[in-house]
């Protein structure tokens, strides 16, 4: 038999954005990186696995959702006690992030 409550084992980044867009009643991951005020780059290289969810996003969901930090990591099956941010801060992945908020920048001026 089938739950209707959606399972929560495993780490999936795009449950979190799942949630989110239903939370926020919108229809696209376009529109929930403009709720976010990110690149969509951004949310499909996090729906993806490519790009994990950083601190600073989170914080933004958290702003943007009403949901806590606990919640919402949660939702993405992220069960550690305690995010480091040198996880994220010391490894390419910060790099990356940069390159697609300058790309998006970029677009905006033409």
């Amino acid at each position: 038999m089938k739950s209707s409550h959606p399972v929560t084992d495993g780490y999936d980044p795009g449950r979190l954005l799942s949630a989110l867009r239903a939370q926020l009643k919108l229809r696209s991951d376009n529109g929930l990186a403009r709720a976010l005020e990110v690149p969509g780059v951004l949310i499909q290289g996090v729906r993806s696995g490519d790009i994990p969810v950083t601190p600073e996003l989170l914080i933004r969901m958290e702003e943007v959702s009403g949901w806590s930090g606990r919640q919402l990591r949660d939702l993405m099956g992220d069960r550690r006690a305690k995010f480091r941010f040198e996880q994220v801060r010391n490894s390419a992945v910060g790099e990356l992030i940069s390159e697609i908020y300058a790309l998006a920048d970029a677009k905006k001026s033409f």
